[in-house]
This record gives structure tokens, C-alpha cells and sequence, in this order.
């Protein structure tokens, strides 16, 4: 195992390496999405595989399939000859050869001393490859990428004391509003071995600098009293947790998802969109996040399902496709592998397809750094996805000097009628507003185009009486807390 002659770590990648080996082979990268992670995990594994004469079991693991395929292709060049696990793998007897690894290490036999797998988080989860980690007994690296995953409960267990060495990679360790999943992760692999923040990746020239344009839309009058009505039943869901906090019950959570979705499916987004691609109609490398959500018919109950909804994504698709004449095409997880890689080098080349519409599969690890212009319609309050969200679009690509954001805010109403409400009404919008804020502030900070970003929040703000310059994100009960 060697890093390959072509690939060069910068200096950053082998601090973060040597401060790993200082902590006795166990910590934490935290990086900036498309500041290199997987090769500085590997480099890792190249160091400790070095130090130990290539008697070493490293089991890689990565959320999905397209992302294990990515680490394939950069483990190969290390000169390792991985096993790779997951449902579909193209190694069909991948479990075999796992057993076969893991007892060879144990025999010691030689030339046989060291294995690499790597799999998706389900395969690693699943009862064949637990067994298989109950048999180590020599040297083992886990290595996991995007860990902020592990800090859920569910895969708790897993995080096996079989290995001796560990390795989480993410951009986002912290978990949001979760403090006993991220501590669970601390305690398990250890402390930062790098942070390399978002800002100085850009200073450093490793990631491209951006502009930001929030774009404000606003809820209709049959959204907003569906927003009423499930803030008003989620305010009777809520319950004190084990820890004396306040909660959402099951139910009230229920509704919460009904009501973040009513504000992904807003209406307005697709009238704004309409106006805001004009000027891109000839242009390429163009990225358009939707929500998973529909967008509500006249008279509809969001909570009611109809099998003529259209999804946001496909009312998406018609306004390019067919109301812009652009060479579009849909980016989700019903598309299958060998589709998404086709897309992804139509839509580098941009000869033949202009616009790439995606669901959430784009948010951790899709490699397509020649997106140029993104248009977030998707307004996840979620720090971890708005984060990586933010990095798809900034990783460096020939001809690329920066990027362009535009971010669809979400408002309850026009900021012209907020004079008119009752403490009460207001109340009960503020939370949306704030979280709303709460991502377009951390958008608007480093972006090239500050000033003006600003000043559309600052009227916001100054409408909603809102006077702290950073707003924190905070959980929502639906009716005043």
C-alpha cells in the first residue's frame, strides 16, 4: 500500500496524517466538503499500513453504493485490490472472499497478511459481515466516511472494540440536535486530527469562491393555513423527555415532516425559478436541489395522498425542459449506477445536457465539481445537509473561477403585511423565519458578494424586529414555545 507517484498530499493532508499517528492511529478528519478527504484517509491507511509491514484489516465504509464505487476507484490507485460488499457489488462472491480474508490473516499466512473491504453502511450492519468482525484477530483500521451517520443509535453497536485502530472522516461530525450521538462518535474515534473549515479552503485556493443570491419566496394563502393548522397540532404533541427537555411526540413529528415539506413544495418556488433562469437558458453546468415533496393543488390537504400529485422535481424538469427548452435530466436514486455515471460525464462535458435536477442523492459524496450554478430549492434547516450542499457546488474544475448560489428563503408571508400581525401570529412564524435566516447568514458570510446578500436579509430581519447580526438554528413546537 503506497500513495500513488501522481498524487501529491498537501501539507494540510499530512499534518492531519502525522497528527493521527501522534493519537496512536485514532481520530477524527473533520474537512470541508471537496478538500480531499478520501485521499488523506487513505494516505492514512498507506502510513499505519507501513508502520505495521502490511499486517493490517481495514474495513472502509461508506453510506451508499456510488460512494463505495468512488472509493474503489482511488483505493486501486494505492495499489490495494479491494473486496467490495454491498447487494449489488460486481463481485458477486464478495462474502466469500471476505471469510477467506479474515481467516488468512488469522492463520498468518504469508503474503496474505493484509485486506482491504469496503462496503456500504447496510452491508456493514448486516449480521454476515458483524460475524466476520467477531473473527479478527490481528491488526484492524475501520475507516468511515461521512461518520456523522454512526452517531444515530441504531448503529451504535457496531462501533466494535475489535478494532484497534479508527478513522472517521466528515464534514459535519457534530450531530445536529443530537449532543449524546456526537459524544458516542468522540469517544469512539478520538479527537480532531484536522479541521479545515470551509473559509480557508477557499483562502488556499482549494475550493472555489462563490456568490450568493437568497432568493425569498413566500407561502400562499391555502400553505399558510396548512402551516397554521399543523403548527397548531403539533403545539399539542409536545412532551418532556427523559433528560426534562421538551420533545415532539411521535405523532407531533409526524407533523412537523407534513409541514417542512409544505414549505419545500412551496408554490412560489417554481413562479421564482421560472423568472430566475432566464438568464441561463443558453448556459451549462447548471444544478437544480428539489425537495422530495409535491407541490399542493389548490384546495389540497398536504397530509392527502394522490396519486396525480406532481412532485416538485418533475414540475421542476417541465419548466426547464419544456417551458425553457433546455437539455435537462433527473438525478435521483431511482436512477440506477451505471445511468448516474453516464449523466455525470454528459453533464461534465455539457455538450448534450445543460441541467442536472436532483433529489437529496446528490448530498454526500457525489463528485461533480464542474456545477457551476446551483439553485437550492430544497430549504433543509439541517446544518449537515445544508453544509454539504454548499460544497457539491464549490469543488474546483478547469475554467471555473466561481460559483453562484441561489438559495430559495422561505417566508410565511410578504414581508409587507408583518406590520399588521398579533404578537401571537408572529409568535408562532418566527421560528420558521429565524431557521430560515439561521442557513442564508451562514451562506452569506464568505460570499463574495456579501454586501448585497445582506441587505436582503437585513429586510427581513428588520420586518420580523429580528436584531442579533448571527442567528442560531432552534427546534420548533409549532405554536409558541
Amino acid at each position: 500500500v503506497a500513495v500513488p507517484p501522481d498524487v501529491e498530499l498537501f501539507d494540510y493532508q499530512l499534518d492531519a496524517i502525522a497528527e493521527w499517528k501522534m493519537e496512536k492511529y485514532r481520530g477524527i478528519f473533520d474537512m470541508a466538503t471537496g478538500t480531499g478527504k478520501t485521499y488523506t484517509g487513505l494516505g492514512a491507511i498507506a502510513e499505519l499500513s507501513a508502520e505495521l509491514q502490511d499486517h493490517l484489516a481495514v474495513f472502509i465504509v461508506a453510506p451508499f453504493q456510488h460512494l463505495v464505487e468512488q472509493w474503489v476507484e482511488d483505493i486501486v490507485k494505492f495499489g490495494i485490490d479491494p473486496i467490495i460488499g454491498y447487494s449489488s457489488s460486481k463481485q458477486k462472491d464478495w462474502k466469500k472472499r471476505l471469510e477467506n480474508a479474515v481467516r488468512d490473516q488469522k492463520l498468518k499466512v504469508r503474503g496474505r497478511e493484509f485486506f482491504c473491504f469496503v462496503c456500504t453502511n447496510a452491508t456493514f450492519s448486516s449480521r454476515n459481515v458483524q460475524t466476520q468482525i467477531e473473527k479478527l484477530r490481528g491488526n484492524a483500521l475501520l475507516v468511515i466516511d461521512e461518520a456523522h451517520n454512526f452517531g444515530a443509535e441504531t448503529y451504535a453497536p457496531l462501533l466494535s472494540e475489535q478494532f484497534n485502530y479508527r478513522l472517521a472522516l466528515s464534514a459535519t461530525l457534530d450531530r445536529h440536535n443530537d449532543e449524546i450521538g456526537t459524544a458516542r462518535l468522540y469517544d469512539y474515534f478520538g479527537k480532531k486530527c484536522i479541521e479545515y473549515p470551509l473559509e480557508r479552503a477557499i483562502d488556499e485556493k482549494k475550493l472555489t469562491p462563490y456568490k450568493y443570491y437568497p432568493i425569498v419566496v413566500t407561502l400562499n394563502d391555502t400553505e399558510l393555513e396548512q402551516y397554521d393548522n399543523l403548527s397548531y397540532e403539533m403545539s399539542k404533541c409536545i412532551i418532556k423527555g427523559k433528560n426534562g427537555k421538551f420533545k415532539l411526540s411521535e405523532r407531533g413529528k409526524i407533523f412537523a415532516m407534513n409541514r417542512a415539506r409544505l414549505v419545500a413544495g412551496a408554490e412560489d418556488k417554481l413562479e421564482k425559478l421560472n423568472k430566475e433562469i432566464v438568464p441561463y437558458e443558453r448556459d451549462k453546468h447548471i444544478l437544480i436541489y428539489c425537495g422530495a415533496t409535491k407541490v399542493l393543488k389548490p384546495d389540497e390537504d398536504f397530509t392527502e395522498v394522490d396519486e396525480d400529485d406532481i412532485r416538485q422535481i418533475d414540475a421542476v424538469t417541465h419548466i426547464l425542459g419544456n417551458v425553457h427548452h433546455m437539455d435537462v435530466a433527473q438525478f435521483t436514486s431511482r436512477e440506477d449506477i451505471e445511468t448516474r455515471e453516464r449523466l455525470k460525464k454528459e453533464f461534465g462535458a455539457g455538450d448534450t445536457l445543460q441541467a442536472l435536477v436532483a433529489i437529496k442523492c446528490l448530498d454526500e459524496g457525489v463528485n461533480i465539481p464542474q456545477i457551476k450554478t446551483a439553485f437550492i430549492l430544497a430549504s433543509t434547516t439541517n446544518p449537515k445537509e445544508y453544509i454539504q450542499r454548499r460544497g457539491r457546488v464549490l469543488r474546483r474544475s478547469p475554467g471555473k473561477e466561481f460559483a453562484e448560489i441561489f438559495d430559495f428563503i422561505t417566508l410565511p408571508r410578504p414581508l409587507d403585511e408583518v406590520p399588521a400581525l398579533t404578537d401571537e401570529q408572529l409568535k408562532r412564524e418566527m421560528t420558521l423565519v429565524r431557521n430560515e435566516l439561521c442557513r442564508a447568514e451562514e451562506f452569506a458570510r464568505i460570499a463574495l458578494n456579501m454586501v448585497e446578500a445582506e441587505s436582503v436579509l437585513d429586510d427581513i430581519k428588520s420586518a420580523y424586529g429580528i436584531n442579533e447580526h448571527l442567528i442560531s438554528f432552534e427546534e420548533d413546537y409549532g405554536y409558541g414555545e
